[in-house]
């Protein structure tokens, strides 16, 4: 959207989109009026191991203890203390997805997970996809995932290793009390995602 109305020239200058987050935040009379509307959906499983690894792990958010210490979260830990906020007072990182939708229905529904698809449909409206992944850093696409049991490493840990060029895969992150936690935080994201794209594409 940004290069779409000149504001910036190519994904070279992304981050001015960083700084002016709220640039092209839709109005309710825009909400109102738009002749075509979409949403992407991403795995809940998915999404909250990515949001970990990217966001607690690289310390872009961090959590402090009642004596003002940082607090050094594993995986399964962040999820409790998501458990314990006020749906409605989460972070927006790891708010229900559900709770950002505007509409009933949307004309298209595109997975996270099956975003080739979505390119395309989105390329017959007239709006061209850019891939800023590489130059945001927000994938684990340049490091090398590797499996085992991460769910109870702490963040600094986890945070050597992609100082060392390696990441947990996010199946990695998950044991049975994880995934438990997430069925009971994201129940309706996950019956959400089911209910357009069926169960194949969640991570569990």
């Amino acid at each position: 959207i940004a290069i779409a109305n000149g504001f910036i020239r190519d994904i070279n200058d992304i981050q001015w989109i960083h700084n002016n987050n709220g640039t092209f935040r839709s109005t309710q009379r825009e909400v109102s009026l738009a002749s075509y509307t979409f949403v992407v959906l991403r795995c809940p499983y998915t999404r909250i191991a990515s949001c970990f690894l990217d966001k607690i792990v690289d310390e872009i958010i961090s959590f402090n203890d009642e004596m003002g210490d940082k607090v050094n979260f594993n995986f399964h830990e962040f999820l409790l203390e998501i458990k314990a906020q006020k749906p409605g007072e989460r972070e927006q990182h790891w708010r229900n997805q559900s709770d950002f939708l505007h509409y009933e229905k949307y004309d298209d529904y595109f997975s996270l997970e099956l975003f080739s698809e979505a390119i395309a449909s989105l390329d017959a409206q007239g709006l061209k996809v850019h891939d800023t992944r590489e130059s945001i850093k927000h994938s684990l696409s340049s490091l090398k995932t590797v499996d085992g049991d991460f769910s109870k490493v702490k963040a600094v840990e986890v945070k050597k290793m992609k100082e060392e060029g390696f990441a947990p895969n996010y199946k990695s992150m998950f044991s049975t009390a994880e995934i438990e936690l997430v069925n009971d935080i994201y129940k309706d994201d996950i019956n959400l995602y089911k209910s357009h794209f069926g169960e194949n594409d969640l991570l569990f």
